[in-house]
């Protein structure tokens, strides 16, 4: 008589391990995002469907996809504060954000900072005084 049993739990390989990993620190920097937000902000996300996604090449990309266009509207008019709260929950300054309202084709919004972007935008003159 065999013991195996196909519905018995089989051990974590590697890649269940790593995945496991990738999916805790996702989840823990979507939670950072959002702690990060305004209240108004935590309300028109919550009528959205939004997700955190790490990329091989070091890029965090948040999308948003909008229930309605009311929802998409209010949130482009904050897209520059959005931006900043991604980049304040990662410790790689690559990002994207992308907004959208699917039935529109013209309700899209996407941008991207790149490392080299932000540390221009984000440098000092070693001869300036503090």
């Amino acid at each position: 008589m065999s013991q195996d049993n196909p519905d018995a739990p089989q051990p974590l390989s590697e890649q269940d391990t790593a995945l496991s990993r990738e999916l805790a620190a996702v989840r823990d920097q979507r939670h950072r995002l959002y702690l990060k937000l305004n209240g108004s902000l935590k309300a028109l996300f919550s009528h959205c469907e939004w997700r955190i996604t790490r990329h091989d090449n070091g890029m965090t990309e948040l999308e948003v996809i909008c229930p309605s266009m009311v929802v998409y509207k209010r949130l482009l008019q904050k897209v520059i504060m959005i931006q900043s709260r991604l980049e304040d929950t990662v410790r790689i300054k690559h990002t994207k954000f992308t907004l959208c309202y699917p039935p529109n084709p013209q309700a899209y919004y996407e941008h991207e900072v790149t490392f080299q972007q932000w540390s221009n935008t984000n440098s000092y003159d070693e001869d300036e005084e503090f």
